[in-house]
């Protein structure tokens, strides 16, 4: 049941926090709540059991939540970096506060609920519910060019699902699926042919490219970052809702896997490009939260790597690397709000020299760029190395390419921290407030954690990473008129 009350709490909490929305303690008060509870709800939700209600079930449709392979490990990483966050939604948020910390709480609760369906529409019923939150947050406390943003966003995102949903309907007719279940749709879908199949699959993955994102469908995160709050916890839900590599894992790989077959060398080119070109357009910037937008999807490029490289370990490294991300572009978002609340800008020529009044504020924000260009031993380095180490298992040449990145990672990294903390001293700042000081306290500590240990994550992820890689098996056995695995092949029995 506790996969049932880490959705449900948030929704909890963002329905009070509207009600006492005059006390701005109150506010503050039931922010930390919900993001200390949730949190304490993840600590146990791995193994923990599931739900299942009926909803629709003349349909098939039933609200399942389930807490294994790789949900609960998203989810709880997800709960610690909303607790900063929410923090500094409730602090920092001059105007409507509560409306902005309540908007958050909501689309954690569709986050939660998105890593944990095992119903193909109730996944995608969230998917689609977490747009709303993302949106008014955009359209509502975004700068003088939100509008447009907003538009571009939607006009993506609905296009891009439009074309999921089609695809989703008709899985379980064309399989004759008992069910919108996970469980039921692995063991139908793979019978359909290669060509429906490679059809289903792109109409997924148009919606789901969206949303990793990849090249070229990418602008939209690179506005909505530039015109989101200035303090940076609008950005950190961004960077939660890269939702696109979860849904190509959980769903449209093991569903569609002779598809997946088909489509996945041109994602892999795609995804390659995408994380040479982030890199290279993060080191031309100006702008702090547009170099830190186009360096995040730099990262979702080598995730994407790792994901159509179709190998256990890239596989698993990318889904572990979405995680980390998580953490380390999210603490440099809300870094970056920090750095506007002392100058008003966004504008790296603003800035500079800071270390020598600021040192204790440098120094977090180096630790953080480590983290975020990959240094072995902090969070993005073990998910960034297995993502491509897996693609060069298949696929040598896209995974080579896509390894530039990471060298103009290390550029990108030397170059923001330069800009920013070293060189003339322009105007002193102050260094970090005991609050800032709470903020980034979680970030240091998962930062730390998944570099340090990831095998637990690891373990969890692989679990589900498996069962991808039999049913890729499976479509290759088809394809050479092997017998299939069985479903007990696809639950660790006998095949």
């Amino acid at each position: 049941m506790i996969s049932l009350y880490v959705v449900l709490l948030p929704v909890l909490i963002a329905l009070l926090v509207l009600l006492g929305r005059s006390s701005a303690a109150l506010v503050r008060g039931l922010a930390f709540l919900g993001g200390v509870g949730t949190f304490a709800l993840s600590l146990f939700l791995a193994g923990s059991e599931g739900f299942q209600g009926a909803w629709l079930p003349r349909m098939g449709v039933n609200f399942s939540l389930d807490a294994t392979g790789a949900g609960p490990v998203l989810v709880l990483v997800a709960a610690l970096v909303m607790i900063p966050t929410l923090l500094v939604a409730a602090t920092r948020v001059e105007q409507n506060a509560a409306g902005f910390v309540a908007l958050l709480l909501l689309a954690q609760a569709g986050l939660n609920g998105i890593f944990l369906s095992k119903d193909l529409i109730v996944f995608y019923v969230f998917w689609e519910a977490t747009l709303i939150p993302g949106l008014l947050l955009l359209g509502m406390f975004g700068g003088d060019k939100r509008r447009q943003a907003a538009l571009k966003y939607l006009v993506y995102a609905v296009a891009g699902s439009m074309l999921m949903l089609v695809s989703i309907l008709s899985l379980k007719a064309l399989s004759g699926a008992a069910s919108f279940h996970i469980t039921e749709l692995m063991i139908a879908t793979p019978s359909l042919s290669a060509g429906v199949q490679t059809w289903l699959f792109v109409g997924m993955a148009i919606g789901m490219v969206v949303k990793l994102p990849l090249w070229p469908l990418h602008s939209w995160l690179i506005d909505l970052n530039e015109q989101n709050h200035p303090s940076g916890a609008a950005d950190v839900l961004g960077s939660l809702y890269k939702v696109g590599a979860f849904g190509f894992f959980a769903w449209a790989l093991p569903l569609l896997p002779a598809g997946a077959e088909r489509v996945a060398p041109y994602l892999l080119a795609l995804a390659a490009v995408t994380a040479v070109y982030g890199a290279l357009a993060a080191i031309s910037q100006q702008h702090l939260k547009r170099f830190l937008a186009y360096g995040s999807l730099s990262h979702m490029g080598i995730i994407g790597v790792g994901l159509f490289g179709l190998h256990l370990a890239g596989l698993s490294g990318a889904i572990y690397f979405l995680a980390a991300q998580m953490l380390s572009t999210g603490g440099l978002f809300l870094v970056a709000g920090m750095l506007y609340h002392r100058r008003r800008s966004f504008m790296l020529k603003d800035y500079g020299g800071l270390a020598k009044s600021a040192p204790a504020f440098a120094g977090v924000s180096l630790f953080l760029i480590f983290a975020y260009i990959g240094v072995p031993g902090l969070s993005n380095f073990p998910g960034e190395f297995m993502a491509l180490l897996g693609a060069f298992q298949t696929s040598p040449w896209p995974a080579a390419f896509a390894t530039l990145a990471v060298i103009a990672a290390g550029v990108y990294g030397v170059n923001l921290y330069q800009r920013l903390f070293q060189g003339p001293t322009t105007v002193p700042t102050s260094d970090l407030s005991a609050l800032e000081l709470y903020v980034l306290v979680p970030f240091i500590a998962g930062v730390l954690w998944l570099g340090i240990s990831p095998a637990p994550q690891l373990r969890q992820i692989e679990q589900q990473a498996a069962l991808v890689t039999i049913q890729l098996e499976r479509a290759v056995d088809a394809a050479d008129e092997v017998p299939t695995v069985t479903l007990a092949g696809l639950t660790g029995g006998e095949k």
